[in-house]
């Protein structure tokens, strides 16, 4: 139980949360940002390489590429397909759409040709914005003639790139952006919280992406709660290198450093020694991360050579165990674990600034913030589970989806009576509210009649045994048990162990249903990996499935729905 002084500091919190809420997500993204560009004018809002870019000059940006959007036929309602990476001319985009209140689709820079028509066929956008070349790939001759098949792209812009990949000035570029010192349009916008902003397709980890259609309010909110749980101040930098296509992206890089007031340094396309790098060179003093990015960190050159001791304030999603064995590689004074997804506006629940408990601030996934409700529910009754037990997460508030754009059986299906998104996501809460997240239902192994999480797996892995520093959990067929458990583990340096050594450490400490009938050992540079940084288990479980010798069938994966 809290002690009184820490009960009063706890509940102060709360309150400066809560209030912080009701007022920021009533705002849309071009409202925060010409907010602080009145409030901070020449804090630098971006760094990119040598130039910087004050708020001042970045809401004017945005006002001229707002100005030259309309003369294009954007206006409020309107869908705006893009493919950038983090780069100043997205920024500018960003918060021309916000003022304009046109609802952006971003375009995963790796969709090839099947996942483009499922995401021109579902969004249906009006304008089609690429820059021409990524990554030495020819984006517009593969994005051009998909768009010419889709009726409502009723026209396409191509920006030419230098080697860097930034967007040149050119004809085009103005028909987007507007010449320097060309038509601006007022501040003044109808446009608020709970309009729509982005249409978000989900990353696809168990089904065909969906559309999930954001309102300005659920990434606004999410960064009122980054802010508060870290201690954010205008004099913080940022490290800002997710892709532009998920929430991540979108809350991390921009809205949480411009709500602030303080310096987002965009790196661009995502290289672990230039980040590392840029944390030395910016002196940025926040990160986030999760468990695959921190390895990859960790196993540049550079992590031993740059300065990182100004980073003093992480945001992270890991398990405790791998979280606890970076530790004393950084400097940091205050570490939020987080839950979220598309579907909540990428953050439900964060570690408040104030827990103390080292084991809740490292083993659970934060606490829902002011105005989003979470539940954990049985996924075959709907019935509220007890304090502890687990079954499947659900949330509703101002984080929210708004609906899957096209779907309106999916949207039905996701919500109950109650108004409760649910989301498919295994865990449990503690009787004091602290949410604990172990996987996806649709990632169960049904094994010989049982259900086993793998994350639940994973966690146990990483955690009790010596030996293993990460691992990843999937179920392939097997003749006997319907689906055996297979786990695919980085080993600590200087450890031997067979996958027989680890069957054997597993025994008489987690249900024999639940050990994995086989380890594969990886090594650091092997995992295959997901545009995100994630480990693709797709992949993994091919592999599985082949080593184990049972074929293609990998897709088996039981779904509790």
């Amino acid at each position: 139980m809290a002690k009184p002084m820490q009960a009063s500091a706890q509940a102060a919190y709360d309150a400066a949360l809560a209030a912080d809420l009701q007022v920021n997500t009533q705002l849309s993204t071009w409202e925060m940002l010409w907010r602080t560009a009145q409030q901070v004018p020449d804090n630098a809002a971006i760094i990119t390489g040598d130039t910087h870019i004050s708020y001042r000059e970045l809401a004017e940006q945005a006002l001229r590429a707002a100005a030259a959007l309309a003369e294009l036929g954007v206006a409020k309602g309107s869908r705006v397909a893009f493919l950038f990476h983090p780069s100043p001319d997205w920024a500018a985009l960003h918060y021309a759409l916000g003022r304009l209140g046109a609802i952006g689709v971003p375009i995963n820079t790796s969709y090839m040709a099947a996942e483009l028509e499922h995401l021109f066929t579902l969004a249906q956008p009006e304008l089609l914005i690429t820059v021409d070349r990524f990554r030495d790939v020819d984006t517009a001759g593969r994005l051009s003639p998909m768009a010419a098949r889709f009726n409502s792209i009723a026209e396409t812009v191509v920006l030419p790139v230098d080697s860097d990949g930034w967007v040149v000035s050119s004809p085009e570029r103005d028909r987007v952006f507007g010449p320097d010192g060309g038509a601006a349009m007022g501040p003044a916008s109808p446009v608020r919280g709970d309009d729509p902003a982005y249409i978000i397709f989900t990353s696809g980890s168990t089904a065909a992406p969906k559309p999930a259609l954001i309102a300005h309010r659920g990434m606004v909110g999410a960064a009122t709660g980054l802010q508060h749980a870290l201690g954010l101040v205008p004099e913080d930098r940022f490290v800002a290198s997710n892709p532009v296509f998920h929430t991540g992206g979108i809350v991390w890089n921009l809205t949480m450093p411009h709500l602030v007031g303080m310096t987002s340094c965009l790196v661009g396309v995502y290289e672990t020694g230039k980040v590392l790098r840029e944390m030395e060179r910016s002196k940025i003093t926040v990160m986030g991360a999760f468990d695959t990015k921190l390895t990859m960190m960790r196993n540049a050159p550079e992590y031993h050579t740059v300065d990182r001791s100004t980073v003093r304030k992480c945001n992270v999603g890991a398990t405790g165990s791998f979280l606890r064995s970076v530790l004393p590689d950084w400097n940091w004074e205050t570490v939020a674990q987080v839950y979220g997804s598309t579907e909540s506006g990428g953050l439900g629940s964060i570690t408040p600034r104030y827990e103390s408990d080292p084991k809740v601030r490292y083993d659970a996934n934060g606490r829902p913030m002011p105005g989003m409700e979470f539940v954990i529910k049985d996924p075959d009754t709907g019935q509220r589970c007890a304090p502890d037990e687990p079954g499947e997460i659900c949330f509703r508030g101002w984080g929210t989806f708004l609906e899957y754009v096209g779907m309106p059986e999916a949207t039905a299906e996701a919500f109950d009576d109650e108004g409760f998104f649910h989301s498919g996501d295994y865990g449990f809460m503690d009787e004091v509210g602290n949410l604990y997240f172990r996987g996806r239902y649709k990632l169960m192994i049904k094994t010989g009649g049982e259900n086993v999480s793998e994350r639940e797996v994973e966690i146990f892995c990483e955690d009790s045994l010596d030996a293993v520093k990460f691992a990843i959990v999937v179920g392939v067929p097997d003749p006997l048990w319907g689906e055996a458990v297979v786990a695919f583990v980085e080993l600590h340096e200087g450890a031997t162990e067979t996958s027989d050594d680890l069957v054997v450490a597993c025994r008489g400490r987690i249900a024999n249903f639940k050990i994995p009938k086989r380890f594969f050992v990886v090594g650091e540079e092997d995992w295959p990996l997901l545009d995100s940084g994630r480990p693709d288990r797709h992949e993994l479980r091919a592999r599985a499935a082949d080593l184990m010798g049972v074929g293609d069938e990998t897709t088996v994966v039981q779904d509790r729905h």
